[in-house]
């Protein structure tokens, strides 16, 4: 929920500046799909299946901060989305964290079944 609700806080911010938090670039689109992405986070998280969406949400993210890395996919997510390298390094470590906070939810709900 905390990783949806920061999605549609900046999503929100990008929709009215081309940079966030002073380093990250932005666009309309990108705005659009972070809120998108913040209240799904939201939803899911209210309904007890945000271990999915942090899953869903690692999966992409790092696979659109390795993008802006290869060269014929930094042309689209640079063309498209207009994010800079700042910005690919933030989707990899929150993607990175997202599927921690997956893995990690997984192995405490069994335990604690256990």
């Amino acid at each position: 929920m905390i990783i949806g609700a920061l999605l549609l806080i900046e999503g929100v911010w990008e929709l009215f500046s081309p940079v966030v938090f002073g380093i990250l670039t932005s666009n309309t689109l990108h705005g659009v799909i972070h809120i998108v992405l913040g209240i799904a986070g939201l939803w899911s998280g209210w309904r007890g299946c945000g271990r999915g969406f942090a899953i869903f949400l690692g999966l992409l993210l790092i696979v659109v901060g390795i993008c802006w890395f290869v060269p014929a996919g930094n042309e689209l997510v640079v063309r498209f989305f207009n994010l800079n390298q700042a910005v690919a390094v933030v989707n990899l470590i929150v993607g990175a964290v997202s599927l921690l906070v997956a893995l990690t939810s997984r192995r405490a709900a069994s335990l604690e079944t256990s």
